[in-house]
């Protein structure tokens, strides 16, 4: 297998299991989501320091949390990302995955505004017109067809200051990640303390199957992250952006199939949504666009 085929490969199944991921979420229902997101911190901590030291790289936490700059971004980006996980998992426990995958769909078009607006980055007219159909979309979805869709909003949002600060950091995206997973498990093993002083059994219950099931919420954060970034290192940016969508359209199938509401309404939000993403893409297909 070359490397342009490892690449589709690595990233499409990068994307697929997180777009996946909800299906497994879902069978932990019966816990607080606040435990489940407790589980994906600690293991995914627990499972990169074992990985790290493996690979003879736990020097590159302290270069990265070299300055005092570095440290209080990668704070930030801990309390983003672990917002954004709860919020994720809540959209799966009370059976609104259909705003996640919303969320997912309109977090790179706001991370491209985000980057204009801050940073001064170019903004191509496709972008603008994609954004212009994603703001009509939730401004429909929340003035005429039903309430605000705040979790969508909410995801995206904190995602994309996540993607925008995490831009300033010169880590690799694994090494970001476990430090940020570092950051978080304190709050996870605070939370355990609780649980085990009011007398609740740890790990999702306590016997084996529980602790594989928690350590297993560790793998489904770390895995697609591994495969979706390896895989982007070789191919253009515009594919894997194109490949990314995979993930909250797999969310947009299953929320479908679970039976979550899918109306009009919801059919033209995404629709408006879709036609803007196919503006934005049109300039790779049509002007062998690979800059993105």
């Amino acid at each position: 297998m070359n490397k342009m085929s490892y690449g589709y490969v690595s990233t499409t199944s990068g994307a697929l299991l997180w777009g996946m991921a909800p299906l497994y979420y879902r069978l932990l229902n019966e816990f607080p989501l606040i435990e489940i997101v407790a589980q994906r911190a600690f293991w995914s901590c627990f499972i990169f320091i074992v990985v790290f030291i493996i690979q003879n790289r736990l020097p590159e936490i302290r270069h990265a949390l070299s300055s005092f700059k570095n440290i209080s971004l990668f704070i930030i980006c801990s309390a983003l990302i672990g917002t954004n996980w709860l919020l994720f998992i809540f959209a799966i426990k009370y059976g609104q995955l259909m705003q996640s995958a919303l969320g997912y769909y309109i977090f790179p078009l706001l991370t491209a505004a985000m980057g204009y607006y801050f940073f001064g980055e170019r903004l191509e007219k496709s972008t603008k017109v994609a954004l212009l159909f994603a703001f009509t979309a939730t401004l429909l979805k929340g003035l005429t067809f039903s309430n605000f869709p705040w979790i969508a909003m909410s995801m995206a949002t904190t995602f994309a200051f996540y993607t925008i600060i995490r831009k300033q950091l010169p880590v690799k995206p694994d090494t970001g990640t476990m430090i940020e997973t570092i950051m978080l498990a304190p709050i996870a093993v605070i939370y355990f303390e609780w649980q085990a002083q009011n007398g609740t059994t740890l790990f999702l219950g306590g016997n084996f199957i529980g602790l594989m099931l928690a350590v297993f919420c560790g793998l489904l954060t770390i895995v697609p992250l591994y495969l979706f970034h390896n895989g982007n290192k070789v191919l253009p940016l515009a594919i894997a952006g194109l490949i990314f969508y995979l993930n909250p359209t797999s969310q947009l199938i299953i929320s479908i199939i679970l039976g979550e509401p899918f109306n009009v309404s919801d059919i033209i939000v995404f629709v408006l949504i879709w036609t803007g993403l196919l503006i934005q893409f049109s300039p790779m297909f049509f002007k062998g666009n690979k800059s993105y």
